[in-house]
């Protein structure tokens, strides 16, 4: 992540990021099908997650990566009200909540992101930044608004 990440609210940043995906994403199916264009996409988004999840790990305090330090980028996320969050639940190993809105969803559909690549340009990044950040760290997320369902229930197991 370069350091003006932080400067720009990261729905922009999202939205920037998506233009070119999807630029990148016309160009390659013309030039190696859509299957192929789907996989590499993937790995770029994957790729970008991971390396923000580990990003956000040094910032843990000393004793490095818990589920406390994990349970601050919620901050991040809801940043200019672009998700709203409920049902906060935060045990010592397990943190769970409701996403009830998702402004990303929507910011794609008026940048003209079809609606079937709203799950790889935003929900796939969770699993990765969970991920980078922590080996111990477990994500489940059975469903999801870019699928269609009314929220997205996150449920985050730290395991030593």
């Amino acid at each position: 992540m370069c350091p003006l990440s932080k400067s720009i609210p990261l729905l922009e940043r999202r939205a920037i990021e998506a233009e070119m995906l999807l630029r990148v994403y016309d160009a390659s199916c013309a030039a190696v099908g859509s299957a192929v264009a789907l996989g590499i996409l993937e790995q770029a988004v994957d790729s970008a997650a991971l390396a923000a999840g580990r990003l956000f790990a040094r910032s843990a305090p000393v004793g490095g990566p818990s589920l406390a330090h994990f349970a601050t980028v919620l901050e991040r996320w809801q940043e200019g009200g672009v998700i709203d969050i409920t049902d906060i639940k935060h045990a010592e190993d397990t943190l769970s909540f409701t996403v009830k809105r998702c402004g990303y969803v929507q910011r794609y559909a008026d940048l003209g992101v079809p609606a079937s690549l709203h799950t790889v340009f935003s929900c796939r990044r969770d699993a990765a930044f969970a991920e980078g950040y922590s080996a111990n760290l477990r994500m489940e997320r059975p469903e999801t608004i870019a699928q269609g369902h009314t929220c997205c229930r996150f449920t985050f197991r730290w395991e030593p």
